[in-house]
């Protein structure tokens, strides 16, 4: 499996508005569980102008609406990625969707 780029826009499943992902392999406290998602992101077009950090993993993803920068330093995190992911001791938490309230 491949993450996306920093800087990357995607439109998640359910979701009403576009996000860009801002960090990759977040770690994040579920209720004292510490686990990661693949990804955390900000608010597109708006960006990171409040504390909230969205997170997700790849198969949350609907759309890719941009990839961001690729370069040299991109391709060596991915084959260290690749390399290492089942070296990762954290459990992978699941985005879990929650039921508008009428």
């Amino acid at each position: 499996m491949e993450l996306l780029p920093l800087g990357s826009v995607v439109k998640l499943k359910n979701g009403e508005q576009k996000v860009m992902i801002t960090v990759r392999l977040p770690l994040f406290n579920n209720n004292g569980t510490i686990g990661y998602f693949h990804y955390g992101s900000c608010l597109f077009p708006n960006g990171q102008i409040d504390q909230k950090t969205y997170f997700f993993n790849n198969p949350d993803i609907e759309e890719i609406f941009f990839e961001g920068y690729i370069d040299e330093s991109e391709e060596d995190f991915q084959k260290k990625y690749r390399e290492e992911i089942k070296n990762i001791q954290y459990p992978q938490l699941e985005l879990v969707q929650q039921e508008a309230e009428n």
